[in-house]
């Protein structure tokens, strides 16, 4: 990881899918030190990525796949994902709405093709409150 440019990303690659990823000085220093992290212990602010491990979104993830049982545009079965119809910015709070706690009307069970599909197409509205 010797990087003489000091690039806060790295290229990672992974069966031939390239992300980047960026990197974090703690997040290094962490695992240096061998300490397990809790997922329990991530706070309920942050990324939106970090959010979508708590349990709270995984509770919620499963009741809508649950209630949709297939994609809801092929039907299909597999890699089912679930997607948020719009996103709520609370204007008072000046944040988003966390993921887990928007009504079940606006979430849908997609499969990853379909949801990727969605999104390269159209922008998800978001609607201040």
């Amino acid at each position: 990881m010797n990087d003489p440019t000091r690039s806060r990303y790295r290229h990672l690659s992974f069966k031939s899918k390239t992300i980047y990823r960026r990197f974090i000085q703690e997040e290094k220093n962490l695992k240096q030190s061998n300490l397990e992290v809790n997922l329990e212990d991530i706070p309920a602010h942050g990324t939106y990525g970090a959010l979508l491990f708590r349990p709270e979104w995984k509770a919620k993830r499963q009741e809508i796949i649950s209630r949709d049982k297939c994609c809801i545009i092929c039907n299909g079965e597999n890699t089912l994902q679930v997607h948020h119809r719009q996103y709520h910015f609370v204007v008072r709070e000046n944040k988003f709405k966390l993921p887990w706690e928007y009504p079940g009307h606006l979430l849908i069970t997609l499969c990853e093709n379909c949801h990727k599909r969605g999104h390269s197409k159209f922008k998800v509205p978001t609607i201040n409150i």
